[in-house]
């Protein structure tokens, strides 16, 4: 057996001392990835492969007073509730530069949108982001139109099936429709950005915000290319809003309406109201005026000066003149 000389055992020993250091330095970045750092990383890969949704709730309804004649079938009448609708999003990212075009047209087509809206909804694809909403306020039945050209589409270009995507939202409706419009008024399309609640415009619905107002939830969905987007782990439950019950008579109010425009069409008036109460009580049956206020359609009148006027209750604003 050959000896080993002095030259060796250096050469050796400082072999072992290199690789103790890079053993040495590897445990000292594992130590500050994993423990200093361990949050931050885990935040970042948590990004990566999970994000969180708002998971939508109920705002409160007001429902119609009906039981001002005995023998009257006593049933709940709501004047104003939410109904279901979808926020159309893509992740840009999923989808390839060679079927941006052919994707966007075809949206474009199946939603029947105007060329001012497809070429708005083409710039969301190019934009450096997991998520891009392309339309608000979709219907179920425009959803699965969608969704019944994508699933295939999506397989056969491969594209993540989860690349469009759609999250649930509430929109007011109203099935009287102008039936006491600017008492009751409504809430914006948009939510308040902090706290994901509506943003009343202005009536009953801004005087009961607080009993009205719900608390939206929390859903954890994954980035995943087989990971449907309606699936995922609820974090937080939504709580749905209170109900207001009011005195107005639907029937009575539709009288008044139809009769306070008929009025104002002979008299050639600009506007008039009318205000029925009960002289025991206090209660309000009606509160009518002319020209109506249509809250679905709000942004028509805080948009035109001369329709503005028409979102006010004038019985409480012109009451007096000048």
């Amino acid at each position: 057996m050959r000896e080993v000389s002095a030259k060796d055992f250096h050469r050796l020993l400082f072999l072992s001392l290199c690789l103790l250091l890079l053993f040495c330095l590897i445990i000292l970045q594992f130590y500050k990835v994993q423990i200093l750092e361990g949050k931050k990383w885990a935040k970042q890969a948590r990004a990566q492969h999970q994000f969180s949704v708002v998971e939508p709730y109920k705002r409160g309804r007001f429902f119609a007073n009906n039981t001002l004649k005995k023998g009257h079938i006593e049933k709940s009448y709501p004047l104003v509730f939410d109904v279901k609708r979808y926020h159309l999003y893509i992740d840009p990212i999923a989808i390839h530069e060679g079927v941006r075009d052919e994707v966007s047209d075809k949206i474009g087509e199946l939603l029947s949108l105007e060329w001012k809206e497809k070429n708005e909804v083409r710039k969301q694809f190019d934009k450096k982001s997991r998520s891009r909403r392309l339309k608000m306020w979709l219907s179920e039945s425009d959803k699965e139109l969608l969704m019944a050209w994508w699933r295939p589409y999506a397989q056969f270009k491969k594209i993540a099936r989860n690349a469009l995507y759609f999250e649930e939202d509430y929109k007011r409706a109203y099935p009287y429709g102008k039936l006491l419009g600017p008492v009751l008024h409504t809430v914006r399309d948009d939510r308040d950005p902090e706290t994901q609640k509506a943003l009343p415009t202005g009536g009953l619905e801004l005087v009961f915000d607080k009993f009205l107002q719900g608390k939206p939830g929390k859903r954890l969905l994954l980035r995943s290319p087989s990971n449907p987007m309606e699936d995922g782990l609820l974090v937080n439950e939504p709580e749905d809003g209170g109900d207001v019950y009011l005195t107005i008579d639907p029937y009575i109010q539709a009288i008044a309406e139809e009769e306070i425009e008929k009025g104002v069409r002979s008299s050639g008036a600009k506007k008039g109201w009318a205000v029925v109460m009960n002289p025991n009580t206090g209660e309000i049956y009606a509160l009518a005026q002319y020209p109506f206020f249509d809250p679905s359609d709000y942004r028509t009148y805080y948009n035109d000066p001369d329709k503005v006027d028409m979102a006010k209750v004038l019985a409480i604003t012109d009451c007096f003149e000048l």
